[in-house]
């Protein structure tokens, strides 16, 4: 009856070892993801292609004249220029009286020190124009004062027109519906007998991916919004599984022992 007994404490050991370390097994759910994370988490960006059409049509965005030579280049907020006096006296670009005209919708302008699209500032004029004397070169970075806003110092230009889809089939639908809109600028240039009235205008012609898109600004997220990555694996306080079986297996090894300690005390060797 005792060997019964022992037998059957042997049996119950072993089977509840074997059962502990199955149920510590790595579950899919507990195993870190290998999954590569999405490219575009803020969706896709897209840049717009203009051509010049006033005062002249060409789709290089430059012009020339007798007065002066200037070149363009437009991105999402602002309108960047590089003009040249080619007269044989000195001339003013009376920016106080410049606009931007966005469709239907017209602003003055700002002057920016412009760095990058992440770094830039208002320029500070002290006179109502700018001067650029004969054969020099002047470089502006204009974009309509409705669309700059100011925050405790800090000053972030609206897009002209948007250009990120959130991953939204409806948002690239409206960035491509904006083919063949327009954005137009005025620029009095000043002499010191004449007025010249500068208007260029320039037409979307067509919309490119530029790759992800990735906010200006830092986003700051609310505790309630954070959520742990899934690549994240918060471990438990249990065993891992490798501990679970050397323990498994330890508890099984000394159960032998003590029931081979019983065994022989029942038959008089110890």
């Amino acid at each position: 009856m005792k060997r019964f007994i022992l037998l059957a404490l042997i049996i119950f050991w072993s089977c509840s070892a074997s059962k502990q370390t199955t149920k510590d097994n790595p579950s899919p759910a507990n195993v870190p993801s290998t999954k590569i994370p999405n490219p575009f988490p803020f969706g896709k960006k897209y840049e717009y292609v203009y051509k010049l059409v006033k005062p002249v049509e060409r789709e290089k965005l430059y012009f020339s004249d007798s007065n002066i030579a200037v070149e363009f280049v437009i991105d999402e907020s602002f309108i960047h220029l590089r003009l040249k006096n080619k007269r044989s006296e000195k001339i003013s670009l009376a920016l106080n009286d410049a606009q931007i005209f966005i469709n239907t919708r017209s602003s003055k302008v700002l002057n920016f020190n412009y760095f990058n699209e992440f770094n830039y500032s208002p320029v500070v004029l002290k006179t109502d124009a700018i001067d650029v004397f004969q054969n020099a070169f002047v470089e502006l970075h204009l974009a309509p004062a409705d669309n700059v806003i100011s925050i405790s110092g800090d000053f972030e230009v609206v897009n002209f027109y948007p250009v990120a889809d959130f991953n939204d089939s409806k948002k690239l639908e409206e960035i491509r519906a904006n083919i063949g809109k327009r954005i137009g600028l005025y620029l009095p240039v000043e002499t010191e007998n004449e007025i010249y009235d500068y208007y260029f205008e320039f037409k979307i012609i067509d919309v490119k991916e530029a790759g992800p898109y990735y906010p200006r600004k830092k986003q700051i997220t609310s505790v309630q919004q954070i959520q742990v990555p899934s690549e994240i694996v918060i471990k438990g306080e249990g065993l891992n599984p490798s501990e679970s079986f050397i323990a498994s297996t330890l508890i099984s090894f000394f159960v032998l022992i003590s029931a081979y300690f019983i065994f022989a005390r029942e038959k008089g060797k110890i």
